[in-house]
């Protein structure tokens, strides 16, 4: 009874101060390749590593905001990313460190010198997950305005390259870290306008002992009022993201990877 009565009241209250809020969503091509290296933390290669050399990949992002008109709420934003690149490695295996039975295995089909000399093709998958909140200021000022605020990132990556038959040099992990989110925009039109036309940055980064991650993006927001309700229009940046990751400090591999290019996609505001 207690419960039923608690429930009422929860829809009583929200009745009465219907809860307002804007909503802002985007999804786009991110038009991006990677560079970099990786280095095994596992048993089964542990010490052997990868220098990746990826050309520019058609991959998939999507995002939202959401704003309450509840008092000192923060923004909330939502992110997800999948990045897919294909290319070619440059193989070093360590023999020192890989299991024995993997060094007896690819040394009766060819010599592990030819292999560390040797560029095979591959591929890297790499899934972001994000959410952070923040706080922005100077909104209704004539100069940008300026977000802060905290969060977390998740990402997820698989690497594979076959170097003989029945072999392949793979590996998967990830992890979940916090960082800090800076944001700012500039409206280069004024609000009341038909066509509004946005600048926009963000930065997100992580320092952790030796490692550090940073992921920025800058980009250009234009859109129209369809109805009261409603803006809808495109956006399109520059975006790179960073992965400088030292001794055991994140996830179960070491390394550094930049995966960076332009991006495009459609945009709407809801009120």
């Amino acid at each position: 009874m207690k419960k039923m009565v608690l429930l009422a009241s929860l829809l009583s209250f929200f009745s009465l101060h219907a809860l307002e809020l804007e909503i802002d969503v985007g999804s786009g091509l991110h038009f991006a390749g990677a560079n970099g290296n990786l280095i095994y933390k596992k048993e089964t290669w542990k010490g052997s590593s990868a220098v990746i050399e990826h050309g520019a990949t058609t991959n998939f992002y999507a995002w939202t905001e959401i704003n309450s008109d509840i008092r000192y709420a923060p923004t909330i934003r939502v992110e997800i990313s999948r990045n897919s690149t294909l290319g070619q490695s440059l193989i070093h295996i360590d023999a020192g460190q890989t299991i024995n039975s993997i060094i007896d295995y690819i040394e009766k089909q060819i010599p592990l010198v030819t292999i560390n000399n040797t560029y095979y093709n591959s591929r890297l998958v790499m899934n972001t997950y994000e959410a952070f909140a923040y706080y922005e200021y100077f909104e209704e000022d004539d100069y940008p305005s300026i977000g802060i605020g905290l969060g977390m990132k998740k990402f997820e990556f698989n690497y594979s390259a076959t170097i003989i038959d029945g072999l392949e040099f793979n590996d998967n992990g990830g992890d979940t870290i916090p960082m800090v989110f800076l944001k700012s925009r500039y409206d280069l039109m004024d609000k009341d306008e038909e066509l509004q036309i946005t600048i926009e940055g963000d930065l997100k980064s992580l320092i952790f002992a030796d490692s550090n991650i940073y992921d920025y993006s800058v980009k250009m927001n234009m859109m129209m009022q369809y109805n009261k309700q409603t803006d809808l229009g495109l956006e399109f940046g520059y975006r790179e993201t960073y992965f400088n990751i030292r001794g055991g400090d994140v996830a179960n591999v070491g390394g550094s990877m930049d995966n960076s290019g332009v991006f495009v996609g459609l945009v709407g505001h809801f009120r």
